[in-house]
């Protein structure tokens, strides 16, 4: 198999050497690497052209579009995508292709973490680490940050979808039309590349609100996906955040009114003790007791992605403006 590795860039010069270092040194050699530059107004362009990799720059267009263009330079039958914040390890390549059998049409990958000194970025590592445990075999999701397609099948599906301008819902998106197109897709946990995860929070809390924002898009145009999800992404995703913007939002009343104060605070509990049974275990897992401290993150992080919800269903549902493309089977 001739694999065709895409890394898209936007401002991306403190870690794309990184990311090309690794690529370069695989146990499975890549045919090219080709960065695509998505308008990026720092380094990048320099960076990328201190190592012998296939350097395009694009307006900005966001990274869907600009793994998009990255494929339409391609010339390999395998096309693979990785982030410039992640760095693959040496076999990456390799495990990822060994996924391929007949039927197969994408195989995504894992993360590690490249940051371990931040205890945000321990957090969400550890968190992203427990729902891949669950998953093997076979999947419906396939992220971007590591994934490998089948160059056929990624054309007939037509793409990434470059109306999610944005980081986020874009490879669920992909995912599902494979999916629905009879393609299946495997989970290789031994694929790994470490990711720069983030460190402050209120960026953090920024990006969650544009994932709320953006799985409104997803939906509207999957509606039979709104009723569960996916295996990554479950029903207590979809949920989580409206409840949590709820509470927020009653709390006046509940200061007003006893009896709305009461169901408040039963209400309240009952979300704590659905929000602990993760960093619970995460603390469990890991012998560390700081990992108790993610259920506060986990919470800032629902209200977060519940106000990006609600701008999302302001444009997408009633606006009636989900701008979808990407082709059929």
């Amino acid at each position: 198999m001739q694999a065709s590795v895409i890394i898209p860039a936007y401002n991306a010069e403190a870690t794309l050497a990184e990311c090309l270092s690794a690529c370069l040194n695989q146990t499975w050699p890549a045919r090219e690497i080709i960065v695509v530059d998505d308008g990026s107004t720092d380094g990048t362009a320099r960076v990328a052209a201190s190592f012998p990799v296939r350097y395009v720059w694009q307006k900005n267009g966001g990274p869907a579009a600009a793994r998009n263009r990255g494929a339409a330079e391609a010339t390999g039958d395998v096309l693979v995508f990785t982030d410039a914040d992640c760095v693959p390890e040496p076999a990456w390549l390799e495990r990822l292709l060994e996924g391929f059998d007949e039927g197969v049409v994408a195989v995504g990958g894992a993360y590690g973490i490249a940051n371990p000194a931040s205890r945000l970025a321990r957090m969400v590592h550890e968190e992203i680490a427990a729902r891949h445990a669950e998953l093997e075999g076979e999947v419906d999701f396939v992220g971007s940050f590591n994934v490998a397609y089948r160059r056929d099948a990624f054309d007939a599906a037509g793409g990434f979808d470059a109306t999610f301008r944005q980081a986020s819902a874009e490879d669920n998106d992909l995912a599902y039309r494979l999916e629905d197109c009879g393609g299946r897709m495997r989970f290789a946990p031994d694929a790994r590349v470490a990711h720069y995860h983030p460190t402050r929070l209120l960026p953090y809390l920024r990006t969650q609100m544009r994932h709320g924002y953006w799985r409104v898009k997803l939906y509207a145009k999957h509606p039979h996906r709104a009723k569960h999800g996916d295996r990554y992404a479950g029903l207590a995703d979809l949920l989580m955040p409206p409840y949590a913007l709820g509470l927020v939002c009653t709390i006046p009343l509940a200061v007003i009114c006893s009896m709305i104060g009461w169901v408040w605070a039963v209400a309240t509990i009952i979300y704590a003790l659905l929000r602990m049974r993760l960093p619970w275990t995460l603390a469990r897992r890991t012998g560390d007791p700081a990992m108790l401290g993610f259920a506060v993150v986990a919470a800032m992080r629902d209200v977060a992605r519940a106000v990006g919800m609600v701008a999302g269903i302001w444009r997408f549902l009633l606006g009636r403006r989900t701008g979808a493309s990407g082709g059929s089977c």
